[in-house]
């Protein structure tokens, strides 16, 4: 059995949700089987790694201004 990766979907009608799915042509099938039509997918763990990137970027730029 494989194991499902967990992405971060935005959709054209403005939801933004996680969703699992056992690869991206599994997520791309099951979207659009529920009438979704994405606008944005990232692996969710990428996400994450975005994320705090850009928290630790703020953080040092809020810090050299202060």
């Amino acid at each position: 059995m494989q194991a499902e990766t967990e992405y971060i979907v935005d959709t054209e009608c403005g939801r933004h949700f996680c969703w699992s799915a056992p690869d991206y042509e599994g997520l791309i099938n099951a979207l659009h089987y529920r009438g979704y039509k994405p606008t944005f997918i990232m692996p969710y763990d990428e996400f994450q790694k975005q994320m705090e990137n850009g928290r630790t970027y703020l953080e040092r730029e809020l810090k050299e201004t202060a």
